[in-house]
């Protein structure tokens, strides 16, 4: 009897593990809790399985002798799944799919995670109220409709699709899903993933590529300054890896000194664009071909590099807060203070941030429609823009938020001083203080450029840093002789406080908050970068 109760209780044990999700709840497990089988003829029994359980599982549950694949996906479907008939997507009524983004948008209409469409963007992905742009996002999914199991791997393009099918496989290899990252709603569970290194956006891991492959749940992950391209190892400085397509890398540049290191070389021949640069102030390399603000050079060499000139006076252009009073539209005398810098002489511009409204994609849709410049632009983000899915349409085309670099006799500091509440986090101080040193080094004046400035200039204002960390940047930058640049208050402002000079370029279009003789007018400034380190302030009025 006392063996038999032993062995009773240890069933139990056994029965009740197998029914939990792993520790924390941060993995699911991939054995099953359950047995099930989807077919045409039945669903998936999701009270049996914990959150995350079903994805993790889908091998043991899916019947995989037929896969169902859209026009033209029929390869991933193929390489996937070699052993499987392959039947086209319009006879779908159950099972596995391959899924272009267009097929899959009426199954998936209605669920938590689903495709839909942007005439900017195309196809994004939709999860939970949010959107996500770019080819690279893809969805796998787990439901029951009309009593039949589905399993659907699609996404916003072909490199979504395939990386929606390679997680498949990983799980399959014993990969843990994230349960963070999964969305269950009833009977429903599906993930969102991107691949970064998909290099001829194909869905198929091809020889000398080097996938970085993840679920997330509301922030992308973003790989900036590293990519695997014919299998040379690829590593930028000075700049960000905004797009590689085939053999060329596309390079958006934080400054003028962007520099290219192949670590193990193989002598691949690749092609690099270096986009948001003004080749005037460059040394460029031989064979480089240039345009108004990109340099594109084709070569084998491990490592090579473009440099700034040895620049005396020169104009930079400034602007801040263009975003609309609510919704979408551009504002209209954004678009001519665009066209007046445009027609302006000046080596760069610098935008002090509040982009859009919200940060939603519809509205920075209707923004990057209008994003014409004829000269780089390096921007100090904002808190309009940086909130929800704006983060993650911010870091895809613009970057990291702190940046520097030197031009002439100045070295620019460009920092996000608005997401830890209005002010700078422990490893931002410290940042900074290298970077003031490194000026300090060199030469070079500081020009520091962030969205808030560190106190409101107007009397009883309120639109400013937190006090305590205002005043310790005001204390820095007299310490350093640095001149500031910001925004954030809808006006214009040209002065010192304690010893320190910064100015306040607020009127790009947002609602004015002063009266003109206040600085309530719209604006950009011309700044003149004095060899000497002395700036010169020209306000540049712009009639609405």
């Amino acid at each position: 009897m006392k063996k038999k109760a032993i062995s009773l209780f240890l069933l139990v044990l056994i029965v009740l593990a197998a029914g939990c999700v792993g520790s924390g709840g941060k993995t699911a497990s991939t054995s099953p809790s359950a047995t099930g089988t989807p077919t045409k003829s039945g669903g998936i029994d999701f009270s049996a399985y914990g959150n995350g359980e079903v994805l993790s599982n889908w091998y043991r549950l899916a019947n995989a002798s037929t896969v169902y694949a859209s026009e033209g996906y029929e390869d991933l479907a193929k390489h996937y799944f070699p052993n499987a008939r392959v039947l086209p997507a319009s006879q779908y009524d159950g099972g596995i799919a391959i899924l272009s983004p267009k097929d899959a948008r009426p199954i998936l209409r209605g669920k938590p995670i689903l495709i839909t469409v942007n005439d900017y963007f195309g196809y994004i992905a939709y999860k939970l109220g949010l959107k996500f742009v770019g080819e690279d996002k893809g969805v796998f999914a787990a439901f029951n409709e009309g009593g039949k199991a589905y399993l659907v791997f699609t996404g916003t393009g072909r490199a979504g699709v395939g990386a929606a099918l390679e997680y498949a496989m990983e799980l399959k290899k014993g990969k843990k899903v994230k349960v963070d990252d999964v969305v269950r709603s009833g009977e429903f569970e599906g993930v969102l993933i991107k691949v970064i290194g998909d290099n001829n956006w194909n869905g198929i891991q091809d020889k000398g590529e080097d996938w970085y492959l993840a679920s997330f749940k509301t922030l992308e992950p973003f790989v900036y300054y590293w990519r695997v391209v014919d299998g040379e190892n690829v590593t930028v400085k000075g700049g960000f890896i905004r797009l590689v397509n085939g053999s060329t890398v596309y390079i958006h540049a934080l400054g003028f000194n962007v520099s290219v290191e192949i670590k193990n070389p193989n002598g691949a021949t690749l092609t690099y664009v270096i986009e948001n640069t003004n080749p005037s102030v460059l040394n460029l390399p031989a064979g480089a071909e240039t345009g108004d603000t990109w340099v594109r050079l084709t070569t084998s060499k491990s490592s090579f590099g473009v440099t700034p000139k040895d620049v005396g006076d020169y104009t930079v252009l400034a602007l801040g807060d263009h975003r609309p009073d609510g919704g979408k539209e551009v504002p209209p005398v954004f678009l001519k203070i665009r066209d007046a810098i445009n027609a302006d002489k000046g080596v760069f511009v610098i935008d002090g941030g509040d982009l859009v409204y919200s940060g939603r994609v519809d509205e920075w849709s209707e923004l990057l429609k209008e994003w014409k410049w004829d000269k780089p632009i390096f921007i100090s983000v904002g808190n309009h823009e940086y909130r929800g899915e704006g983060i993650n349409v911010y870091h895809r085309f613009f970057g990291p938020m702190d940046y520097s670099f030197a031009l002439g006799d100045y070295y620019y500091i460009f920092m996000d001083n608005v997401e830890h509440d209005y002010g700078l986090s422990d490893g931002q101080w410290s940042w900074l203080k290298d970077q003031l040193e490194r000026a300090k080094a060199t030469g070079k004046r500081p020009v520091i450029i962030m969205h808030t400035p560190p106190v409101d200039p107007r009397p009883n204002g309120d639109h400013s840093m937190n006090s305590r960390d205002g005043k310790r940047l005001l204390e820095l930058m007299k310490e350093y002789n640095a001149f500031g640049i910001f925004s954030h208050i809808h006006i214009f402002w040209n002065g010192t406080v304690d010893g320190v000079h910064l100015i306040v370029t607020g009127g790009g279009g947002a609602p004015l908050y002063a009266r003109p003789d206040e600085g309530g007018f719209y604006h950009y400034v011309r700044l003149g970068m004095g060899s000497s380190g002395s700036v010169t302030v020209e306000p540049i009025k712009v009639e609405p």
